[in-house]
């Protein structure tokens, strides 16, 4: 009898171990999802530069890879898809802010041949607004105005607080540094 309640008790501590980390210690395996990118130049836009371009893959606010593109605008990238909603596809370069080129929410398969242009294919609503690629709505999307002097507003609370805003009649301000981007999405952040 003593043998056995020896025997169980060496069971039940082994068995709360393995439970605790399974529990708290192991996370379900996913696959690594690979992209076979070709980065090209938009039909209507032909200004910006495909070759030596970084491209990297955004997701929750973290950056999940990242890649430098050949001289055709090819490359190849991996990530490890966790509990994500979205991937966002940006890029950047030289002579080139970040931008954003593609949203994502699901993969077909482990290895992925997909075509990104520069500037992004834009996608219109009912009533012929932008969508956003992330957030897929049209409320906070303004088109981007370039110029000499950029217009900033001011604004001040009733608290006294003071914010500047690039936002001025209905278009997102920038430099005189004419860019690919069209229109910019605030409540993304992100120009595309």
């Amino acid at each position: 009898m003593h043998q056995f309640n020896k025997h169980l008790r060496l069971t039940i501590y082994i068995s709360t171990i393995l439970f605790a980390a399974l529990l708290l210690g192991f996370r379900f395996l996913t696959n690594p999802v690979t992209i076979i990118g070709h980065l090209k130049n938009n039909s209507k836009d032909n200004s910006a530069f495909v070759d030596r371009v970084i491209v990297f893959v955004k997701a929750d606010n973290k950056i999940l890879a990242k890649v430098l593109t050949d001289e055709k605008g090819d490359f190849e990238i991996t990530i490890i898809p966790q509990k994500e909603k979205s991937f966002d596809f940006y890029c950047t370069g030289l002579g080139l802010d970040t931008l954003l080129i593609s949203s994502v929410t699901t993969f077909e398969s482990d290895t992925n041949e997909m075509a990104f242009y520069i500037p992004g294919l834009l996608k219109r609503n009912a009533l012929g607004k932008v969508i956003c690629p992330i957030c897929k709505r049209a409320d906070k999307v303004y088109k981007i105005q370039y110029g000499d002097a950029p217009v900033i507003t001011r604004h001040i609370s009733n608290t006294g607080d003071t914010t500047y805003s690039p936002k001025y009649k209905g278009t997102y301000q920038e430099s005189c540094i004419i860019g690919p981007a069209k229109y910019y999405c605030d409540r993304d952040k992100a120009k595309f």
